[in-house]
């Protein structure tokens, strides 16, 4: 089978760290015995935009690129989902993307001519899944879009704009894909008509060399939390130092660490500079995804307490790591987890409910053993790209099979 896959996340060579789990999805597609092509589309900024937007790996990304085989062609089309244009976009969006397609349609058609595809795969349908659906009607092929943010769904219910965008993109779709089944709920809800499947994400296994390679010596003795995160404010790393501060003293061996940037930096940095704590918390910044997956082996356990959280992959890549993880209740991973189980799961944006699992893991090395030793078990066989990939691609088979026979019914995998 042909895939096509369209997203406006994923790696590019002058900043590989970017949609890093939208490659490791179509890499397992493609190891799964089938041809994989990639479009990301990216804003066409200008020099000195992208200087003022702090945008220059869309400005300076080149037109092709091979990631170990899969062929990617980044097109520059004029929809900035940036700077000042953010939130206009995000409430009116059908305008700005009708316009970066019809300026732009010609590379985008081009390219699936030349590829033939067999089904078409886009990330989101704001952006990648309207191009995507387009093309699909263009060559009369099966398409799917798959989600991966509650807000993106949500704000359908209330604004009537967005939401004849989003029904006008997924009209004729084969499946609509939700990574949580609150999110797969909510589409049904406001999109009654149209077929949805749950499919959670997955986590590549961790590489040999990665999981049996010693921690540094000056951490060694250390009890080591870790959280890996985009500094967005729903993602709640304030709240994080600030619990893992109420609970530090009592563990003075324990250190909090903490990879990722983002737009809530300050707040981020505010916080470990008000911890009383602070000597045990350090920020690593962005770190390659290697780098992510070794702290990943090194740490005791893995926090992420944002709110809303769809499914991050970093949970799945925690838990194949053999490390308990602490999660709020609000959290897509909370479908396939279960608390005192895999984990211990918190109330969201609850600084005492946080403080509270931190507390109980820190002091009780059998039950993060234990914890680690199950969410690895179900981590390796549910969790995984190859099992995603397969769910996948049954639909897309499925699809492909009885195009003529109408959509799909909703279903949860």
């Amino acid at each position: 089978m042909r895939i096509l896959f369209l997203g406006v996340h994923f790696p590019r060579p002058n900043n590989p760290t970017i949609g890093v789990w939208a490659l490791s999805q179509v890499t397992a597609l493609r190891d799964a015995g089938h041809e994989v092509r990639v479009i990301c589309p990216l804003p066409a900024v200008p020099g000195f935009a992208a200087t003022l937007w702090n945008r220059g790996t869309s400005a300076g990304c080149p037109a092709r690129h091979n990631w170990g085989g899969i062929e990617t062609d980044y097109v520059h089309w004029l929809v900035f989902p940036v700077g000042p244009l953010a939130k206009l976009l995000r409430r009116h969006p059908a305008p700005f993307v009708k316009l970066g397609w019809g300026l732009s349609n010609r590379r985008f058609l081009a390219i699936a001519k030349s590829f033939a595809p067999d089904v078409i795969f886009a990330h989101h349908a704001q952006f990648s899944g309207f191009v995507a659906a387009r093309l699909a009607r263009r060559f009369h092929v099966p398409y799917f879009i798959s989600e991966h943010a509650f807000s993106d769904i949500e704000s359908c219910a209330h604004n009537r704009r967005r939401r004849r965008h989003y029904l006008e993109t997924i009209d004729g779709i084969s499946a609509w894909i939700a990574v949580a089944k609150r999110m797969s709920a909510t589409m049904h809800d406001i999109f009654p008509d149209i077929p949805v499947a749950t499919v959670p994400n997955g986590a590549d296994a961790i590489p040999d060399e990665i999981r049996t390679r010693p921690r540094p010596s000056a951490v060694a003795k250390r009890l080591i939390v870790l959280c890996a995160a985009f500094f967005y404010r729903r993602k709640n790393v304030p709240l994080l130092v600030a619990s893992f501060d109420q609970i530090a003293g009592r563990h003075p061996e324990a250190l909090l660490l903490i990879i990722g940037d983002g737009d809530d930096q300050p707040a981020v940095s505010a916080a470990v500079d008000a911890a009383a704590h602070r000597s045990q918390i350090r920020l690593l910044g962005a770190l390659p995804h290697r780098e992510v997956l070794q702290h990943m082996t090194w740490c005791d356990l893995f926090v992420h307490i944002g709110i809303n959280e769809p499914f991050a992959v970093v949970f799945a890549e925690a838990m194949r790591a053999r490390k308990p993880i602490i999660y709020a209740t609000d959290c897509g991973i909370a479908d396939v987890v279960t608390d005192g189980v895999h984990g211990l799961a918190v109330k969201p944006g609850d600084r005492r409910s946080a403080s509270i699992a931190l507390d109980r893991l820190l002091g009780d090395a059998a039950l993060r053993r234990r914890m680690g030793l199950a969410a690895a078990d179900l981590a390796e066989s549910r969790l995984t790209w190859m099992h995603n990939a397969q769910v996948m691609i049954d639909l897309f088979q499925t699809a492909a099979g009885a195009e003529a026979n109408g959509p799909m019914v909703t279903q949860t995998l």
